[in-house]
């Protein structure tokens, strides 16, 4: 047993307890790194526990390199959450505390295991969709609508998260959606070192310009491609898989066309016919259930995951002073979708 797999009993500061360890489903991606614990305060509150495994570390070949990276991410994911805790983002998962606690037993130097620990979620939006009777369209846009909000709130603050897909969305209670997971995340006034990876987060996901060899990227770049995430998010509603996946499949039909070419735009007129031939596809599986705001779906869709990163985004803000990564008319426009669904004005 490893010294973060030993928490089950222990008091910790603040008036928690570790209650149980929790079982990751079989679709969870992630915790690598972590164990997962259900804890309960003194008040009868719950929540979850995510405890670091730096034991890990001494199975890599020089430990002390491992042991060195891991806690500097997590230290950066830390602060990262503090910044946003501090600037009250409502719609970003933030830590209810953190600390260390002595694990008993005889673990050296590693029995303080470090730990974070946030509210209590139902699950991710993965999880909320598998129990659907009957597709939940109100509930689906209102998802899209916090997490936007989440997103917008990240960039306002200088974040970009750059790994947003289904797992990375919780579904709380009492207050929706939320997003989670800065462990990729690019923090604008503050470097790290997965702002030098080409593809930051989950390969599945990315958005196609990524894949190619280029330049370094800035902030805008980053936001760019969470914009094509969030969009993205609708072909998992809708479609059950990611923009990027459906964009790939449909290029197999193309000859010449790959990801691991630097000549992005050579290859970009077919990605765009791709996509184009994508969204005739998601705009079929919409309009069974969304009826009359199909239009206005798909129209989001296209501007938010259009492959083209020069042009992704609302075009209104091109050539203007607002960002052309702004969210703040998608989450206007996915409020009122919401809220049209959510009234049945179909």
């Amino acid at each position: 047993m490893r010294p973060a797999e030993c928490l089950v009993g222990l008091e910790l500061d603040g008036g928690w307890k570790v209650v149980s360890q929790r079982v990751p489903a079989q679709h969870a991606t992630g915790g690598r790194f972590s164990v997962g614990y259900i804890v309960e305060h003194k008040s009868g509150r719950r929540a979850y526990l995510k405890a670091l495994d730096f034991s890990r570390a001494f199975q890599a070949p020089d430990p002390a390199r491992e042991l060195q990276s891991m806690t500097e991410a997590y230290n950066f994911e830390r602060d990262l959450l503090a910044k946003c805790k501090r600037d009250r983002l409502d719609r970003i998962v933030t830590p209810l505390a953190d600390g260390t606690v002595k694990v008993p037993g005889n673990f050296g130097p590693l029995e303080n295991v470090c730990y974070l620990i946030f509210e209590y979620a139902k699950g991710d939006i993965r999880d909320e969709k598998a129990q659907f009777v009957e597709f939940d369209l109100a509930w689906s846009l209102r998802s899209l609508h916090h997490t936007a909000t989440g997103l917008k709130q990240l960039h306002s603050a200088g974040i970009a998260h750059q790994d947003l897909k289904p797992s990375n969305v919780l579904v709380f209670h009492d207050s929706g959606s939320k997003i989670t997971d800065l462990g990729r995340a690019s923090d604008s006034t503050c470097g790290f070192r997965t702002d030098e990876y080409q593809i930051p987060g989950d390969v599945g996901y990315a958005p196609p310009e990524l894949f190619y060899a280029g330049g370094k990227r800035d902030f805008s770049d980053r936001c760019l491609a969470d914009l094509y995430l969030l969009g993205s998010l609708f072909f998992f509603y809708f479609s059950n898989c990611s923009a990027s996946q459906a964009i790939q499949a449909k290029i197999r039909g193309f000859k010449g066309i790959n990801f691991t070419s630097t000549d992005f735009g050579n290859d970009l007129p077919y990605i765009r016919q791709a996509f184009e031939e994508c969204l005739i596809d998601l705009e079929a599986q919409m309009r069974p259930v969304a009826s009359t705001l199909t239009g206005s779906m798909i129209e989001v869709v296209a501007q938010l995951c259009e492959p083209d990163p020069t042009r992704r985004g609302d075009p209104k803000t091109i050539g203007t002073w607002t960002p052309q990564w702004s969210l703040e008319r998608y989450v206007s426009r996915l409020d009122l979708l919401a809220r049209k669904a959510e009234y049945k004005i179909l």
